[in-house]
């Protein structure tokens, strides 16, 4: 289906603006052209369909890559404190990050809505609540907070005092009145924690994380990707594929590698693909415990390049201390890879144990190389999980065009709503 086809009849209202509220000076990757966002989408689809589209966000860095651009997406930067303060200590940015947002960033937001008088305001992650709160009050408008995940809101299972210590922003965030929150479900139970902390139910919106599901359609073609790491026929490829932080845990996949190359009976070579802070501490590691060439760091993965990746590896592996559900896992399940993870947050409501690949009990570094060894060992056992989990993919996650459809309801619902209010 063509561009227009796929967009008769859902233009909006001539003229419907929207003011989107960010923390982040990039609304298209993660860097590099890797981990194509929820912005991109966001923003090409409503764009298409005729939106005009206002971003409050920080100041890129004078080095960083030009964005793409569309007509109808219009920029206001506010300074970049994140990038000034960025190597300061984590407690402190905990305390100054959400002060000097609300600070700078409220006045920025409704001296931009005043300028561009927006139908709706858009706050990107909890960050944002206290000025979209504010922006909607003054400018009398709907608004509501999108929220991509919860992160440590997850780990409702800690004692009260580590579970309030780490998540202390998001809880005080969450109790800032919104006409709305949509949650994405990245499989860290979003909607419970938002709702145990006071949203009142009915204002939850708990939307799928979008996939490119079209990768189904792809014709798998193993060579490119192994040609690159110099692999042969019969080498088993575990791919890790991630940014490379404290939360994805890449130590843990990284150990348990040594231990199922020393217990599998197939050659296995194990893939690092990503970037991040934690890559040096993950390359100290491996020559500490003598990987050697065993493993190989590719560093960035475009992700165009993603499905190719995927094709060439034969099984994925996940280590998330927050939820092993995320998008990665998706995509290697849509490309027919079955995916080993740690079960977290809602990790089996994506993996199937036993049917479309194996979950391990948290943080069980010797299960986990047991399950790695396991695949690698019995090819028949892998590849009929990696045909469920295709299937099971292809029935049950989303593309993007629908999850930001469902997106689009929930804001013209809530515009048109309070456009009747005012003519009644």
């Amino acid at each position: 289906m063509d561009t227009d086809e796929r967009d008769k009849g859902k233009n909006p209202p001539v003229g419907r603006k929207l003011l989107v509220v960010s923390p982040w000076e990039s609304r298209w990757s993660m860097g590099e052209g890797a981990g194509v966002s929820d912005d991109h989408h966001f923003i090409e689809i409503l764009t298409r369909r005729g939106y005009e589209l206002h971003f409050v966000a920080p100041g890129g860095a004078a080095s960083a890559p030009p964005e793409p651009r569309f007509g109808g997406l219009h920029v206001h930067p506010y300074p970049n404190f994140f990038r000034a303060t960025e190597r300061w200590p984590v407690p402190l940015k905990r305390l100054v990050w959400p002060l000097l947002f609300n600070l700078v960033v409220t006045p920025k937001t409704i001296a931009v809505g005043r300028s561009v008088r927006p139908d709706f305001v858009l706050g990107h992650s909890h960050y944002s609540s206290l000025p979209c709160f504010a922006a909607r009050k003054c400018l009398r408008v709907p608004g509501g907070v999108k929220l991509f995940g919860v992160m440590d809101l997850v780990h409702s299972e800690w004692p009260k005092v580590k579970y309030y210590s780490k998540n202390l922003e998001q809880i005080c965030a969450l109790k800032i009145p919104q006409d709305v929150w949509i949650i994405l479900d990245d499989g860290t139970r979003g909607r419970e924690a938002a709702i145990r902390h006071g949203v009142p139910e009915e204002r939850v919106r708990f939307l799928p994380n979008g996939i490119d599901v079209e990768w189904s359609e792809l014709t798998r073609d193993p060579k490119p990707f192994r040609d690159e790491l110099g692999v042969g026929p019969g080498v088993v490829v575990a791919l890790f594929l991630a940014r490379l932080v404290p939360s994805k845990r890449p130590e843990l996949f990284l150990r348990a590698a040594k231990i199922a190359s020393e217990r599998s009976r197939s050659p296995v070579v194990f893939v690092v693909a990503g970037d991040g802070p934690s890559r040096e501490d993950c390359e100290r590691l491996a020559k500490e415990i003598g990987l050697g060439r065993a493993v190989r760091f590719t560093g960035t993965v475009a992700h165009a390049k993603v499905p190719a990746v995927m094709h060439g590896s034969d099984l994925f592996v996940s280590t998330s201390s927050l939820t092993n559900a995320a998008i990665p896992t998706c995509e290697a399940m849509i490309c027919g890879l079955p995916a080993v993870g740690f079960d977290v947050g809602n990790t089996r409501d994506a993996i199937a144990d036993g049917e479309t690949g194996l979950v391990i009990a948290d943080g069980d570094v010797e299960a986990l190389a047991a399950a790695i060894a396991r695949l690698a060992d019995d090819e028949p056992f892998r590849r009929r999980l990696g045909e469920a989990a295709k299937l099971r993919a292809m029935e049950i996650f989303t593309g993007w065009d629908e999850r930001i459809g469902e997106e689009i309801r929930i804001i013209e619902d809530l515009v048109g709503s309070r456009e009747s209010a005012r003519l009644s």
